[in-house]
């Protein structure tokens, strides 16, 4: 392990140790029942944390409050994740201002800011087209090494390896290594294979 790794750890321990008073309030949370009103409001406390201080933090709350999530991982400023039910892979990393529902992101993925994951694109409607009192939450794949650009909003999986032009809606599920762009999200080409991942039969 080199040096700057091992430092890393250790802020990371130490930031870990700082925030378990949080962080054990919220699994209480958890075993209690349903609600999410306490990860979400760490969430947001949390998300206004400027500088590095703040990417640490972060990195140690959601290592703990979420599903499934790296300690190696980087959330920017404002960004706020609004379900636990979410997971966040190794060396995932998110800019400013992003607002992520029941997601699942890749290793290696990497999020502009502004950018939207939503709990896919029913949650208000039945399958029938009906409006429905109780949201219902679908969770959307983000493969690894995905890069999503400014401002987008994606409903759907995106398969490995993909890039999402700034601005696009993505209702539709994505292969891996496509280019997709518009309003709504279409693919303008392939992409080569990602090197170090596998390749689709």
């Amino acid at each position: 392990m080199d040096l700057r790794r091992l430092v890393k750890r250790v802020v990371f321990g130490l930031c870990w140790l700082v925030i378990s008073p949080v962080l054990l309030l919220t699994r209480l949370e958890r075993l209690r029942g349903r609600s999410e009103s306490m990860f979400l409001f760490f969430s947001q406390a949390f998300a206004l944390l400027p500088g590095l201080p703040g990417v640490y933090l972060r990195a140690a709350y959601y290592f703990s409050a979420l599903d499934a999530c790296s300690w190696e991982n980087h959330v920017g400023f404002g960004s706020v994740f609004s379900h636990r039910g979410a997971s966040l892979g190794r060396s995932a990393s998110l800019g400013f201002y992003c607002v992520i529902g029941h997601a699942e992101i890749g290793d290696g993925a990497m999020i502009a800011s502004r950018v939207s994951i939503p709990s896919g694109k029913r949650q208000h409607f039945d399958e029938n087209g009906g409006i429905i009192a109780t949201p219902r939450f679908d969770r959307v794949a983000i493969g690894r090494r995905c890069w999503i650009g400014e401002g987008a909003i994606v409903m759907a999986n995106l398969g490995d390896g993909c890039v999402v032009s700034a601005g696009s809606v993505v209702l539709h599920q994505v292969p891996s290594a496509r280019l997709v762009a518009g309003n709504p999200a279409q693919v303008v080409r392939e992409l080569p294979q990602v090197v170090g991942l596998p390749q689709e039969r």
